[in-house]
Parts: structure tokens; sequence; C-alpha cells
């Protein structure tokens, strides 16, 4: 029963971070248990977490006040998760990485 709780607690931090609504600490801060590398330039925030959580995506909060997402990633699966202001005609303003 316990290894089903675990799972279900997952699915529910992962659908949340889907939808998201998952809390995100800011990119230059390290959780504990979580290493985080980013990079932006003047339009788009990007991460990549080796290891802490499961899932993790970048979130820019664009100049026009808008949040964008980039794609959920797998921990330390070798992809970046870039969210891009340009997608609503924007610059970027900062972002940070939101782990599930």
């Amino acid at each position: 029963m316990p290894r089903t709780r675990t799972f279900a607690a997952a699915a529910v931090a992962a659908a949340s971070l889907a939808l998201g609504i998952a809390a995100a600490a800011p990119a230059s801060a390290t959780t504990t248990n979580t290493t985080c590398t980013t990079w932006s330039d003047s339009n788009t925030f990007g991460g990549y977490c080796s290891e802490g959580g499961t899932y993790f995506r970048a979130v820019a909060k664009c100049n026009n006040g808008q949040t964008v997402y980039g794609d959920l990633r797998r921990v330390g699966g070798g992809t970046w998760s870039y969210a891009y202001c340009t997608s609503v005609n924007s610059s970027l303003y900062g972002g940070n990485i939101a782990i599930a």
C-alpha cells in the first residue's frame, strides 16, 4: 500500500506541475536535494535539473505581465526545458524552475 501512495502523490505533483499550479522556487536558489542549472537571454529562460524531485520545467515571467511555461522534463533526463516570451509577443523579465 505505501508504494501506491507514493505513486499517487507523484502523479498528483506531476499533474499540478503540468497545469502550472505548482510552487516555483527562484532559479538562483537551490532547494534541498535539488541541483539545477539555468540559462537566459532577452526573450527566453531555460533550465536543466540533474537531481532532486521527479519533474521540472522552466517558468518565464514576461515584460507584458504574462507567464509562460517550458515543457515538463524528467529530472536527470538530459533535456533542458525552455520558456519563450516571444510566444506571447514579449521579452523576458525573469524566470525560475518549477520542481515536482
